[in-house]
Order: C-alpha cells, then structure tokens, then sequence
C-alpha cells in the first residue's frame, strides 16, 4: 500500500527534500567519530555567545536572448543581495552588498548595462556561461551570489570567537579565525548508505547524526558533516522534514569539528523557523529575516524591469 507524507515547504519552493539521484555523490565515509550509527546523539545545551548568519538572496529581472553575429545564446538580467544577522539575544543586521550581472550563455559575453531607474544609476557587470542550456544563465547568477557570499563570511569570521553559519553549504575551504558552519536546508543528495541513514527518522529536537566525512577521490576528508533535527516530527510530514544538514571544513580537525557539531546542534532548534515562513522549519527565523530586509535593499523589481525594457526599447539594446 503507497503511504504518502506532507513536505511543509510551499509548493512554489519544491521540496525540502529533492534528492539527485543520477549526479556522482562524492565519497562518503561514516565511521570518522563512531561506528555505532544505532542512536541518535543528544548534545549538551549550546553554550552563551553571538552567532552570525550569512545569506544571499538573488531575483531574475528579465529574461533576455542575446546575440552575437550568427550565435543566439539565452540570457538574463538580474540582482543579488548578501548579508549577515548578528544573533545575541536580539537579531542585528550586519553589513550587507548588492550585485547585478547580465549573463548570457554560449559563451557570448554582453556589455556593461546601465540604467536610470528614477534619479538612480543602476549597473549591471556582464558575464558568461559556456553552455546554451537555459537554465545555466541562472546557475551563473547563483554561482555569483555564492561567491559573494563565501567572501562575505570570510570577512565576517576574520575575529577570532565568534561562530558564523552560512546558510547552503560551504563554498571555500581555507582557514579563517573564527569557525564557519554551512547550513543546508533542501537534501539534494543522498550520502549515507540506508542501513545507516535510517537513524535519520529517529532524530528528536536537537538531535544529530555522527559526523561523516565528505570529500572525493584524490582528497577523501575535505568536509565533516552530520544531520540533526530542528523541531518536533508532526504527523502528516514525512521522516526527513525538519532536518538540515550541517558541514565544516576538514582543516578545523576531527575534534573541533564534533565539539562545533554539539554545540550548533543543540544551538539550531531555537532558530527554527516560523510557521508562516514557506520554507519552515528548515528556513531559520534570523534567515527569513535577513532574506526579506535583502530583498527590499535589492530595490523594486517592477521599477527595474521597467527601466531596462525601456532601455531595449531605446535601442541601447543593440538592435
């Protein structure tokens, strides 16, 4: 008999659960902390201290074809902004960077776009993508948005002490004076065999997995991971909702790396995210938060849209 179980996400955000299963998983190794995956792991609670959240948000502002001579490649316009919340007993906003990009694919590479969106000035950098895919002008925009990011905890971990969460995984792995933690709140991809991936279902609020070790052939220890639980089980979900997967970079070591595993496990849950956030639990409140203020410093994106039609309708456009 098929059983079906509710996803919490909205719809429009797919699942908080989409794994890939054709893509080549890197080389997973699960016995770096214990070989005994029976039970989950309850830390202590978290001790007193700030912590900072990194993330990104990015908007398509309109979709485009580019051409050059003879090659057509599909393309975009569009925005990205970066930030950080400091969380200590009230939430902060931190310093914070705006991006713009037109991206086009097939190697074609635009111009340098500017606008006039009311007394503003505004600039889009060009860049490019090798492949015509339709969706890789977007991937290219999120690659930007990502590096962005990457650079902006690497700023915001420069003072030794503090503990910074980026929200997706970790994109760079050298050193930094304080600790830096990707969160990733969507599975994508399935790294534990089943036999031990059932333990998974067994986790209760700040519970977590062992760690495990990622990394690939020629470097099998580049990332210790582990999964542990936000909130509460409800009955319609099914096993896996409310769980996020947590890595470090290898160079941290094993032993700091299980005590930042405790201490951001029994940490998380108290961050879990809002019932009126789409994206819930997953999707942390200080996140959610920092996600809506980067939107509105992103501008109107009706205003936006506006502008660069009117700029293709000028002729600017090169046609």
């Amino acid at each position: 008999m098929v059983v079906l179980r509710a996803d919490p996400w909205a719809p429009e955000y797919g699942m908080g659960f989409q794994a890939r299963l054709e893509e080549e998983l890197p080389v997973a190794d699960p016995l770096v902390e214990t070989l005994d995956w029976s039970t989950p792991l309850s830390p202590t609670p978290a001790e007193e201290g700030p912590v900072w959240f990194v993330d990104g948000v990015r908007r398509v502002e309109l979709r485009l074809l580019a051409e050059d001579g003879g090659r057509r490649a599909p393309g975009l316009f569009g925005s990205f902004a970066i930030g950080s919340v400091c969380c200590d007993g009230r939430a902060t906003f931190d310093e914070h960077q705006v991006g713009r990009a037109v991206v086009a694919g097939g190697g074609v590479m635009p111009g340098r776009v500017e606008v006039s969106v009311g007394v503003q000035r505004v600039a889009f950098e060009p860049a490019t993508e090798p492949s015509l895919d339709p969706d890789r002008p977007l991937w290219k925009l999120q690659n930007l948005m990502q590096e962005a990011e990457a650079a902006m905890a690497a700023r915001v971990s420069a003072r030794a002490g503090r503990l910074v969460v980026v929200d997706g995984p970790l994109s760079f792995f050298h050193p930094t004076d304080a600790p830096v933690v990707g969160m990733v709140k969507r599975f994508s991809r399935h790294y534990l065999e089943e036999g031990r991936e059932h333990l998974l279902a067994l986790l209760g609020p700040g519970e977590r997995t062992p760690l495990f070790a990622l990394g690939d052939e020629d470097q099998p220890v580049q990332r210790y991971a582990w999964y542990l639980r936000l909130v509460p089980l409800r009955v319609p979900w099914h096993d896996q909702a409310g769980i996020v997967r947590c890595e470090v970079r290898a160079g941290v070591g094993l032993d700091t790396a299980v005590g930042l595993a405790d201490r951001v496990t029994a940490l998380l849950p108290a961050y879990a995210g809002r019932p009126t956030d789409p994206r819930a639990p997953q999707n942390l409140a200080p996140v959610g938060g920092l996600e809506a203020w980067l939107r509105h410093r992103m501008g109107d994106g009706r205003l936006l849209r506006r502008a660069l039609l009117r700029w293709m309708v000028e002729g600017d456009g090169g046609g």
